[in-house]
């Protein structure tokens, strides 16, 4: 077996960011899988299947659990697996209680993805990671990207998991345009692939915009 081989047990109940995250993370693995849980009941599950994991992302909002009180039931199940947290809530008091509760890292979904990167390899090294300069850019020139409206519903379509083709026939435009919108799209948020522009889209909180817009 190879000894660099990293499992990741990424629990979240965004479907699309799980997707995303996957393929983002993937070549930092070795080989390695990223397991998805989208509940508690399926992230237990998942620890007690016998896989041996390196690192859990734990997204503090889930449809039947709190992060921080499942965290405790996730080193019951895995003692010694660092536990890092993975959360849209940006606000100061989610990295107190995190740092409270002693997890190892927090990650911010608002994150440019390269930074992400770093900080799940930094985890995956067994150092702790604390996205704390998220703090100091809330609110500044990085806090929301300036798309055009036609950039927004192109982007909230990706997010949807359209193809370009589908998402020429929703739009009613060529798929030549779908594809000059989706460049401009990417240079706008910083990103070189479809997972990553669709991780930061998540974090955006986008609505399709009015054809009027």
């Amino acid at each position: 077996m190879n000894p660099f081989v990293r499992n990741v047990l990424l629990v979240d109940d965004h479907a699309l960011l799980q997707h995303a995250l996957s393929a983002m993370l993937e070549p930092l693995l070795s080989g390695g899988d990223i397991v998805c849980a989208a509940s508690a009941q399926e992230a237990v599950a998942a620890l007690r299947s016998g896989k041996t994991f390196h690192l859990i992302l734990l997204d503090l909002k889930l449809p039947d659990s709190d992060g921080l009180r499942l965290l405790t039931v996730l080193r019951k199940e895995s003692p010694g697996v660092p536990v890092a947290v993975f959360s849209g809530q940006d606000a100061p008091i989610y990295r107190q209680l995190a740092r409270e509760a002693d997890v190892d890292g927090f990650l911010s979904k608002s994150m440019a993805p390269s930074a992400l990167i770093e900080g799940v390899r930094i985890l995956l090294s067994g150092r702790r990671y604390f996205d704390d300069t998220a703090q100091r850019v809330v609110g500044d020139t990085r806090a929301r990207p300036k798309l055009s409206p036609k950039q927004e519903r192109v982007l909230c379509c990706l997010m949807e998991g359209l193809s370009n083709k589908e998402i020429a026939i929703k739009l009613d435009l060529s798929e030549r345009t779908v594809k000059m919108h989706l460049t401009s799209v990417y240079q706008v948020l910083g990103v070189n692939t479809r997972s990553q522009a669709i991780l930061v889209g998540q974090s955006l909180n986008l609505s399709m915009p009015s054809e009027d817009a």
